[in-house]
């Protein structure tokens, strides 16, 4: 089946938090939204026939999960990034900063140490400080090309760092500079956490959204010791445009961190009916969408990326390995944020994500969601670079 992502869906009369501010379907100059982490695409049709279906049903009461749904969850795994998970190793949330937070409090205690790589989703900050964690930032460095881990500092803070740091909070694929972590960063990331008895809690939510040729490699897969020291989340949220259906799952092989898991679960939202059953169909019949929805992706942000370095100087970005997100450096026009944000919004109609939203690193950067029609793409850029001519006439 062949699926039109230049279609333009009006997301408004469902209240979308990325369109709600618009105040009517898309026209040329309007206001133009591109932050939110969802796409503008209508997901696979093997979904939507699954949703039809439960909705004419018209009884919406307690239902239990379908047998075939943790299978689906597996086979995924397994055929796509090679994680051959048991089925009890899988619950679901409600979404995936939800089972960060359950993760976080089975693994901590209130004063523990949490380790993150800054820039990163805002979220990550807000979870370990509610859950009464210290917060210890491992600065991810640019090296010109792209962002690559600090292991060296890592180690370090593992010396300094009091109290002695007990879980690590990874993000893979990155939000928002878009690496897609190689095998041997991954193995050597490991190996230190090992080496200092650290846990593991990885967000994976954008593993299905890569660029061709690029390879995301699961923590599931880097041996059984690191295996039980860690807390792997997944969704199809990000990958089919589920996110409303509020329906994610977490891996967890440690039969005792599991135990603990559950019990502080209970009475915690384990995920929508609807969203499993939205899930499970994707999982079973929505590669060949996937895969046209990547090449789409693929497009945009080449487009854009191009556009970017040779039309809008000095603005920089580099090509994302995963995700539909652009880390577009602003520095080079000299604006304090606040004048940046603002000159985007009220001179260009432009909505992208503050840069400073994902901690330390984000100054001066916007986050930009190319998960839509490429002709908004092709209007971004060119609001962009009309909007740089402007202020180099000044």
């Amino acid at each position: 089946m062949k699926y039109d992502f230049n279609q333009f869906l009006d997301r408004r009369p469902w209240n979308s938090s990325k369109w709600n501010k618009n105040n009517r379907p898309y026209q040329k100059g309007d206001l133009l939204p591109m932050p939110v982490a969802d796409s503008d695409f209508a997901t696979c049709q093997p979904a939507i026939d699954a949703l039809k279906a439960y909705v004419e049903h018209g009884a919406y009461g307690y239902s239990t999960d379908r047998k075939s749904l943790i299978p689906a969850i597996q086979n995924w795994l397994s055929s796509r990034f090679g994680w051959q998970v048991e089925a009890d190793w899988i619950d679901f949330n409600s979404g995936v900063m939800d089972g960060c937070f359950s993760a976080l409090s089975v693994m901590t205690k209130p004063g523990d140490s949490v380790i993150i790589q800054n820039p990163v989703y805002p979220p990550f900050y807000s979870n370990t400080k509610n859950s009464g964690c210290n917060i210890v930032l491992n600065p991810l460095k640019f090296n010109g090309e792209r962002y690559e881990m600090d292991f060296e500092q890592l180690q370090s803070l593992f010396l300094t760092a009091q109290p002695k740091p007990k879980v690590f909070l990874l993000c893979s694929p990155h939000n928002a500079t878009g690496r897609v972590w190689s095998l041997e960063e991954l193995q050597k990331l490991t190996s230190i956490l090992l080496e200092h008895d650290c846990y593991l809690i990885s967000d994976e939510i954008h593993f299905d959204i890569l660029r061709s040729g690029v390879t995301h490699h699961t923590v599931g897969t880097l041996g059984p010791e690191i295996e039980q020291r860690m807390a792997v989340m997944f969704a199809g949220s990000k990958t089919f445009n589920l996110a409303g259906l509020r329906t994610s799952y977490i891996v967890i092989p440690n039969a005792e961190l599991r135990e603990k898991y559950k019990k502080f679960r209970i009475g915690r939202a384990g995920g929508n009916y609807m969203g499993k059953l939205a899930l499970e169909a994707c999982y079973t019949d929505g590669v060949e969408w996937l895969d046209q929805m990547n090449a789409h992706i693929d497009a945009n942000l080449t487009y854009m990326v191009q556009a970017i370095n040779t039309r809008c100087a000095p603005l920089k970005c580099v090509m994302p390995e995963g995700t539909y997100l652009l880390w577009i450096d602003c520095r080079g026009l000299k604006k304090s944020q606040p004048d940046l944000m603002k000159w985007l919004l009220e001179d260009l109609q432009l909505v992208f994500n503050d840069g400073t939203t994902f901690g330390e690193g984000g100054e001066g950067f916007i986050r930009v969601n190319v998960a839509c029609p490429h002709q908004l793409v092709e209007e971004a850029v060119e609001r962009l670079q009309a909007g740089i001519q402007k202020l180099n006439l000044k």
